[in-house]
């Protein structure tokens, strides 16, 4: 779970933090992110798709290298470049293309990402720095032997590696070696994460503390749901039920019809309930040479009769429901979960209806970014756990509870019309437009050929 996160040169987060954390200072288990368009919600939620990314680069990297040589020996390949090189540029993430995507345009300094966490309940944290090539820093604390710890502190002139996280002393100096090849290119957690991948099974885990495994396993296992760089949703999902992962259609082995059954019958109670046409959410399936095929449909009352609806036509709102619904069954099964956009394309009523119900039984942590004010009024939300952006005149941006704008939040006070009426700011301030004025322009303007 996230306790906080510290931004600098991060795309329109030029210097920006934020802290998750409530009483105690335990991390909330919910996070309502409110803000105008372009203020930066899809850019804090991208960071955390980052830090997922900077765990990828040495596994990335590899495969992109088997993935090319293959490709040499395909003379089709060439006919298809333009396509590949798309393909190329999506799939395989290295530290460069991380830079150029994620770095504030015409920036001077570093590009730093911080990240609080907790973990087994226990306070940590994590910072990466990069120029513009490169890594230049990188950073993780967390608890040792009881005792808060640096784990390692890399930069371009020193390396420290705490011995006491291995419990192997050759592999210990093996794994400084290799850091000392790769590191700067790719982050220490990069490389650690690809040598749990290279090596034999369980080779890295018996070398090192049960914490520091644990911890690697943690970034990597955060569930995303955010927009990329193409402005497409990009999903990273880790459920403990394999299927929720391809809860629309798929292709399975017969033995597993079981699970499949399962899923169609979660599915069906979950749609009936939150739609009222939905009669039976249910599976078409086909079974050949020992593997299934399937695709779901929705029995719906429509004009008085029952229809059969392919769920690939149905409206862009109920398929993005279908599709964040994994994530909220993440987010209570202990998970930590970031999705952005929650609401898009969902009526406001039944994005109140559904998340009150989630509320109670949420067990991890789920961070939302979100433009239904509808939510403001519910009473089963804390307000501490509603966050507005709102910047200054010098456009410098935060992100604070709307706890922090009020001296006290009476429960009869309506924080959604003093939200709407700016008193919290996070919301546009646009200028009459005089649209006849805009055609005038387009007829008469004064712009030259």
């Amino acid at each position: 779970m996230f306790r906080y996160i510290k931004l600098k040169n991060y795309k329109s987060l030029v210097d920006f933090e934020a802290d998750f954390t409530g009483k105690r200072n335990e991390p909330k288990k919910f996070v309502l992110i409110y803000g105008e368009n372009g203020i930066g919600k899809s850019n804090l939620a991208s960071s955390f798709l980052t830090l997922y990314d900077i765990i990828q680069t040495r596994l990335s990297m590899v495969d992109k290298t088997m993935f090319l040589e293959k490709l040499a020996e395909d003379k089709m390949a060439e006919d298809n470049f333009g396509i590949l090189r798309g393909f190329l540029n999506n799939n395989f993430i290295d530290i460069k293309s991380i830079i150029n995507t994620c770095k504030t345009v015409n920036s001077d300094g570093n590009m730093m990402l911080e990240f609080g966490f907790r973990y087994k309940g226990k306070n940590g944290y994590y910072r990466i720095e990069t120029d513009d090539e490169q890594i230049v820093s990188e950073k993780l604390d967390f608890v040792l032997n009881k005792n808060q710890a640096e784990y390692f502190n890399i930069t371009n002139n020193s390396m420290r590696i705490k011995e006491s996280i291995f419990t192997d002393a050759a592999y210990y100096k093996e794994f400084k070696n290799t850091v000392k090849q790769y590191w700067g290119k790719h982050s220490l957690l990069a490389i650690l994460y690809y040598e749990t991948k290279e090596k034999a099974k369980n080779y890295v885990k018996n070398r090192i503390i049960p914490n520091f495994y644990d911890l690697i396993s943690m970034f990597n296992e955060v569930s995303l749901y955010v927009n990329n760089t193409l402005r497409n949703k990009k999903g990273i999902l880790t459920v403990k039920h394999k299927l929720l992962g391809m809860i629309e259609s798929g292709i399975i082995k017969s033995k597993e019809k079981g699970e499949l059954l399962k899923m169609e019958s979660f599915v069906d109670n979950f749609f009936t309930r939150t739609y009222s046409d939905i009669k039976r959410a249910y599976y078409k399936t086909e079974e050949k040479d020992g593997k299934i095929s399937y695709q779901l449909h929705f029995e719906k009352l429509i004009y008085g009769k029952i229809r059969d609806i392919d769920f690939r036509v149905e409206s862009a709102g109920t398929q993005h429901l279908l599709r964040v619904l994994p994530y909220m069954l993440t987010a209570v099964e202990k998970g930590t979960v970031i999705v952005d956009e929650f609401d898009s394309g969902i009526h406001d009523i039944l994005i109140n209806n559904v998340l009150e119900c989630l509320y109670p039984s949420i067990n991890g942590q789920i961070i939302l970014t979100t433009h239904n004010t509808y939510l403001l009024e519910s009473e089963e939300f804390p307000k501490d756990s509603i966050y507005v952006f709102g910047v200054d005149a010098d456009a410098n941006k935060r992100l604070v509870p709307i706890t922090d704008l009020e001296d006290r939040v009476h429960p009869n006070l309506n924080i959604r019309k003093r939200y709407l009426n700016g008193t919290y700011q996070g919301v546009p301030m646009p200028m009459d437009v005089d649209f006849e004025d805009l055609v005038e322009e387009l007829k008469c303007g004064t712009g030259t050929p």
